[in-house]
């Protein structure tokens, strides 16, 4: 299997779960229930690609507390390598406000360090002995853009919910030989597609929730549905999709078929309180997708 990387973020969060979302008015909320799991995109991509076997290590910045150790104990127990720049701000926490249509209010409770010094010479010997890089929106990987120059490896970038026009994610946009986003911000998908690809981009993914995703490659665009499953959370489903359509398709799968396994793979991460479940392997995801035939 791959030598991985992930530059991303990991963080301790309490997920609250509610039939819907408040509405912005004073209310009662009947029949909540919460679970305290590792969160954030960097630490999902992360048990996706241990899951199905790869050799990963996570970069992540966090601080000298009981949520950072929380968060490299349970990655560690999943067989993730940790590079971990510790800083002296809380780590990144967050309060997740959930419903059971996939619907959530994210609260920023500690976000980390704004400029996490980094141990550069560490990650540069990841960056170096990685086969794929997988890129994160966060301060500490922003911190590590620079590293990435001349690198060999491909280099996934997730936008996430990115609108086309917020600056944040302006340097990180040429680092992304393959890029991912969801279009819950969109109006205009084709077009931002199109600027990706004129970046130098040569496959843009456009996940779209219960609705599947559009996969945008030189020959044209391979649309996938979601894979139906008993759904309990929807945190983790778009990492699950981009490690497991990348795994699918180094293993020389079509796209067409790649993407029906990352779909599969999406439902178990939607399907479970953790951003990917421990148990999972990639036998189980092709077991699932022969359960829900294309």
């Amino acid at each position: 299997m791959a030598n991985v990387l992930v530059l991303g973020a990991a963080s301790w969060n309490r997920m609250v779960h509610v039939d819907t979302l408040p509405s912005g008015r004073s209310a009662t909320v009947m029949g909540a229930h919460e679970t305290e799991v590792v969160g954030s995109t960097g630490a999902g991509k992360a048990m996706t690609l241990a899951a199905l076997g790869h050799n990963v290590t996570l970069h992540c910045a966090l601080g000298n507390d009981a949520a950072a150790d929380r968060i490299i104990a349970d990655c560690s127990e999943r067989g993730i390598r940790m590079i971990v720049d510790r800083h002296n701000e809380p780590s990144p926490s967050h309060l997740n406000i959930m419903d059971r249509h996939g619907g959530r209010h994210s609260i920023f409770l500690s976000n980390g360090a704004d400029k996490p010094e980094l141990d550069t010479h560490r990650l540069k010997l990841a960056i170096n002995a990685a086969d794929a890089i997988f890129i994160s929106l966060c301060n500490s990987t922003l911190s590590a853009l620079p590293l990435l120059a001349g690198a060999t490896a491909t280099k996934l970038l997730d936008l996430h919910d990115y609108d086309g026009e917020n600056p944040w994610h302006d340097p990180f946009l040429k680092y992304g030989d393959v890029i991912q986003l969801s279009d819950v911000a969109l109006t205009n998908p084709q077009e931002i597609v199109q600027r990706f690809i004129d970046y130098g981009a040569h496959q843009v993914v456009v996940t779209k929730a219960e609705l599947g995703a559009d996969i945008y490659i030189q020959s044209g665009v391979v649309s996938v549905p979601a894979t139906s499953t008993k759904f309990k959370d929807s945190n983790g489903a778009g990492d699950a999709f981009s490690v497991a359509l990348w795994h699918a398709q180094t293993q020389g799968y079509s796209t067409q078929n790649a993407a029906h396994f990352a779909s599969a793979a999406a439902a178990f991460a939607v399907s479970s309180f953790d951003l990917f479940p421990r148990d999972v392997s990639q036998d189980d995801i092709w077991a699932k997708l022969q359960q829900h035939p294309k």
